[in-house]
């Protein structure tokens, strides 16, 4: 148990706890997204793919910087042999498939900062 002497800390604590785990949380988790994402992105070359490894995790941005993401996450177009598990809109279901492990990640974060 968290012993308190004075109540500014006690009421500063909760907000402590969240910005820390804020703070870790993020960047893991947007790395974590990044290559879950491998499994439902169109892959020929791995060009398009490996441009995501600018993105700015510790910001949580995950960005994928190539000529033809822009059309083949909106518009459906058939698996290539890089990769048949490829759908648009990747992220939308790596997001889907993953969710619980991301929350966890959070929720272990938390729960690390929360015991000080």
């Amino acid at each position: 148990m968290r012993i308190f002497y004075n109540t500014k800390d006690c009421f500063n604590w909760p907000d402590d706890v969240v910005q820390k785990t804020v703070k870790e949380a993020i960047p893991e988790i947007a790395r974590e997204e990044y290559q879950d994402s491998k499994k439902y992105t169109y892959i020929d070359t791995g060009e398009m793919y490996g441009s995501g490894q600018q993105s700015d995790f510790d910001k949580g941005y995950v960005v994928i910087k190539a000529p033809q993401v822009r059309w083949l996450y909106y518009i459906p177009v058939n698996a290539g042999p890089g990769n048949r598990n490829a759908v648009p809109q990747w992220h939308e279901a790596t997001k889907r498939e993953n969710m619980k492990k991301y929350k966890n990640i959070y929720i272990n974060n938390f729960n690390k900062n929360k015991k000080g």
